[in-house]
């Protein structure tokens, strides 16, 4: 294998397929990306067994050829690289990948083809296109809920909910709740995954911009072929999360009895500005009066903030307290200018939502303080 690229094009490409893999990877093959030269492209391979994907860029190929290669170690090198062009040659002798750039000679170890896992097929299985850009969206909409504590493993992922033309996705920690939805042509049977939301964040934070990707949703996986011009540029297959997710329809209170609507940019440079102080996330308040919101924060080894604004309400008193982060992301999601809280009682989830948008919503427990 011999190809001649750039070095910014190389390393953009290994630095997406890394942040797929796991941290936690313990099989030592499974360290290494496999690289394959055919025609004008090159694909890159990489996988942890949960989750495989493989990318492609147009590069000049002297020579085909494939060869394993230590991820990091591989992009390590390129990093120390200013942008130029590079050069890869596969050592037969030696099984070394050499990689030369500018003045910089490397010869890198590689590992044995035979032990590199085959990537997943898959099976246009419950198949559905939706744009590259609207996907990212409702990804970014969701994705801070859901939970990083692994003893939960399926709150985790992302629950990705398919009925008639209609896609939904929800994802929870069990102090927060947040959905979106959009239109979709599906007419396939309807069905509900959980996805990690490390792949989802994957796709977030891939380069593709425009364009359409297609998802198929097997037994006990679920594949994303993203596609740049019209040309498959990527694919990443994930196994699905197994479990019970929470009915999440049966979370949000059928009837409230306080509805404010309130300014997101002063709510949010409020919160902001008086959690300054915060340690450990220490509570907000948000004490309702008639006519204002007063924000504060109390902590002893540390000392107090308050500040008010002025809101349209003139009914009963109310004392609400919120994890600071939980509160300042929820409210970050939403794109208006007015967001509604729908309050039930000062203990019970309290439901924010855009004035206009029926399709994104964001449930928020509150905190019991003293």
């Amino acid at each position: 294998m011999k190809i001649q690229t750039t070095r910014d094009e190389l390393l953009n490409k290994l630095l997406f397929i890394s942040r797929a893999m796991s941290p936690k990877i313990t099989n030592f093959v499974l360290n290494g990306v496999m690289l394959e030269a055919e025609e004008s492209s090159l694909s890159i391979y990489g996988t942890d067994l949960e989750t495989s994907i493989k990318s492609s860029t147009q590069v000049k190929v002297v020579e085909k050829g494939r060869v394993i290669v230590p991820l990091k170690i591989l992009i390590n090198v390129l990093k120390s690289f200013n942008e130029s062009k590079i050069e890869l040659e596969l050592l037969s002798p030696s099984n070394e990948l050499k990689v030369v750039c500018q003045n910089a000679n490397f010869k890198l170890n590689t590992f044995s083809l035979e032990e590199y896992p085959q990537f997943p097929s898959i099976k246009k299985h419950n198949s559905f296109k939706i744009n590259i850009e609207n996907l990212k969206i409702l990804i970014s909409k969701v994705q801070k809920s859901s939970s990083t504590d692994e003893s939960r493993i399926i709150l985790t992922g992302i629950l990705l909910d398919l009925g008639k033309d209609i896609i939904k996705l929800v994802a929870t920690d069990s102090y927060r709740l947040a959905i979106i939805e959009d239109k979709i042509k599906y007419d396939s049977s309807p069905i509900k995954v959980v996805v990690p939301t490390r792949v989802l964040d994957t796709i977030l934070k891939s380069d593709i911009t425009s364009g359409e990707i297609e998802i198929n949703i097997e037994e006990n996986q679920i594949s994303f072929l993203l596609y740049a011009e019209g040309v498959l540029n990527t694919t990443i297959i994930s196994r699905l999360l197994t479990g019970k997710f929470p009915e999440y329809e049966k979370l949000i209170p059928s009837s409230f009895n306080h509805s404010i609507i309130i300014n997101k940019g002063t709510i949010l440079e409020v919160i902001r500005r008086i959690s300054s102080i915060s340690q450990d996330n220490i509570p907000v308040k948000l004490d309702i009066d008639k006519g204002k919101i007063t924000v504060s924060m109390n902590i002893r080894e540390v000392g107090s903030s308050s500040e008010d604004f002025e809101v349209s309400y003139g009914e009963e008193k109310l004392q609400l307290a919120f994890n600071p982060i939980f509160l300042i992301e929820g409210l970050s999601t939403m794109d208006e200018e007015k967001i509604i809280f729908n309050i039930v009682e000062p203990l019970k989830p309290v439901l924010l939502k855009p004035e206009k948008n029926e399709h994104l919503v964001y449930l928020l427990m509150p905190i019991r303080i003293s």
